[in-house]
């Protein structure tokens, strides 16, 4: 009776063992597809993961190798590629309307800043990922946007290189420079809590602002100086056209 027993609770535990590990698959699987499901909604662009790597039981988790294409009109290479996104969130809040995040670590980011006289693609993907609000969604999606909410305590995007490329008058002018490590904190702290969606605008905005404005500060001291030595006119007015 003894090794009955015996043999019982370990058919038990290899089947609950087996259970975890098809929703430990199936949730870092739903997580993939939800980025890439989501992700185009509101930047208006591709959006890949490569995997998503979450332990419950430890509140934390990654995402790897996120990539943001182009908005329509620009190069075929992306807006934005990220090496790994480290999460860390509050266990006791898992199950409740508002989770909360207690960090955010996004490292070893990489932006290509694609400019013409016709604008530029992080330009364009700004105005894309900020007008999500105002477009038109299924009443599915009001319905879970108002539901799901997170605070997020801290965010630190560290190691980000941001890749220039400009053409203006037959001309052209590329560097690759380091940008600054950006920091937020308390983002929808002032309330029950935010949406997905806007935490990733509240992200993004900051990250894609200051590789715009790094990227016409490297333009005006090399990039404009470059087209000046080869005789280019109207220099200023090709500038700013790139940026509009």
């Amino acid at each position: 009776m003894k090794k009955i027993l015996l043999i019982l609770t370990a058919i038990v535990l290899v089947a609950a063992a087996g259970a975890f590990g098809y929703l430990y698959i199936s949730l870092n699987s739903l997580v993939k597809k939800a980025v890439e499901t989501v992700g185009p909604k509101i930047t208006r662009t591709d959006v890949k993961l490569d995997s998503a790597l979450l332990l419950p039981f430890s509140g934390s988790g990654s995402l790897n190798g996120l990539v943001i294409g182009n908005p329509e009109g620009f190069g075929k290479s992306y807006a934005l590629k990220v090496g790994s996104i480290s999460i860390n969130v509050d266990r006791n809040t898992l199950l409740s309307d508002t989770i909360v995040i207690n960090e955010i670590l996004i490292n070893q980011a990489s932006i290509t800043l694609e400019g013409t006289l016709r604008g530029n693609n992080l330009g364009k993907l700004m105005q894309n990922i900020k007008s999500y609000d105002s477009g038109p969604k299924t009443p599915k999606e009001t319905e879970k946007s108002s539901s799901r909410k997170f605070i997020v305590k801290k965010v630190l995007v560290t190691g980000t290189q941001l890749n220039v490329a400009a053409s203006a008058l037959g001309q052209s002018v590329s560097q690759t420079l380091p940008l600054g490590d950006i920091h937020l904190q308390n983002l929808g702290s002032g309330g029950p809590g935010i949406s997905a969606a806007d935490v990733s605008q509240q992200i993004l905005v900051p990250l894609i602002n200051n590789a715009i404005r790094e990227g016409i500060n490297i333009l005006s001291k090399q990039g404009l100086k470059q087209l000046e030595q080869q005789g280019v006119g109207g220099v200023q007015k090709a500038l700013q056209g790139l940026f509009k």
